[in-house]
């Protein structure tokens, strides 16, 4: 019986010896990179590591820092809600991701790379809001105003506000140069250029239901006639946000294997 054992040890042992140079051969998570990106979908951080021969494996996140904008236009109006000839409206863009992505190398030890993966994150990405008083005091929570071609409900302090939301899981394809996990040094550097397919956006903001209450929601398209509340500036941002379906990434990458 003991020796019965000694021979299953002995031969485990073997084994693992052997599966251990395979795996090292085949750089099957042999190794470990720490990489810092800037690009068009903000500042990122991530972890890698070699999957296969020809596959490597990110995993990080990344971050657009808290970017606002501000600006005063005119309200073309002569509705008696309407207070003041134009309004501040301050827009705030939001986009926080953690990432999964695989790169795929089709030539062995090449640099060339096929990325495909996903953003994970928020669906927020566009908030635009009045910082400035421009309805009368007793239609404050009882009047819309027509940002686009949307009406938004104020609230009960007279404010409206509006959101720019899209997928919250956003499927990415994009090809690069560089490895993920260098090979022969420990410092790398790689560019990466691609989409990341985040869906038709939607509006959302408070609006009048059926019963008279208001509740933030999705918001539906509206035939307005030309004399209802309109501001053609502050209506662009969200004119053209809600064309973009894809949202493009072009990033640079630094890289350091630590084993």
């Amino acid at each position: 019986m003991k020796r019965t054992s000694f021979i299953l040890l002995v031969a485990f042992c073997a084994l693992s010896q052997t599966l251990h140079a395979q795996t090292a051969d085949r750089r099957v998570f042999n190794h470990m990179a720490i990489g810092l990106s800037l690009g068009t979908d903000g500042i990122g951080f991530d972890v890698a590591m070699p999957a296969t021969e020809f596959f490597d494996l990110r995993v990080g996140a990344s971050f657009l820092p808290k970017l606002k904008f501000s600006g005063d236009y005119d309200i073309d109006s002569e509705s008696a809600s309407i207070t003041a000839d134009e309004v501040t409206i301050e827009g705030k863009i939001n986009k926080m991701d953690a990432k999964a992505l695989l790169d795929f190398y089709p030539v062995k030890n090449g640099i060339f790379r096929i990325t495909a993966g996903a953003y994970i994150g928020g669906s927020k990405v566009l908030s635009a809001y009045n910082t400035s008083e421009f309805l009368a005091r007793e239609d404050w929570g009882n009047t819309g105003v027509k940002i686009g071609d949307y009406r938004v409900m104020s609230d009960e302090q007279g404010n409206v506000k509006a959101d720019i939301k899209v997928n919250a899981i956003k499927p990415y394809l994009g090809i690069g140069i560089g490895r993920a996990v260098p090979r022969n040094k420990r410092i790398g550097v790689m560019a990466d250029l691609g989409v990341q397919f985040w869906g038709k956006p939607s509006v959302w903001a408070n609006a009048k239901d059926d019963f008279g209450d208001i509740h933030y929601t999705k918001l539906e398209k509206q035939d307005f006639s030309k004399d209802q509340n309109n501001s053609a500036d502050a209506n662009k941002a969200i004119d053209i946000m809600e064309k973009i379906c894809v949202y493009p990434v072009l990033s640079i990458r630094i890289c350091g294997r630590i084993f």
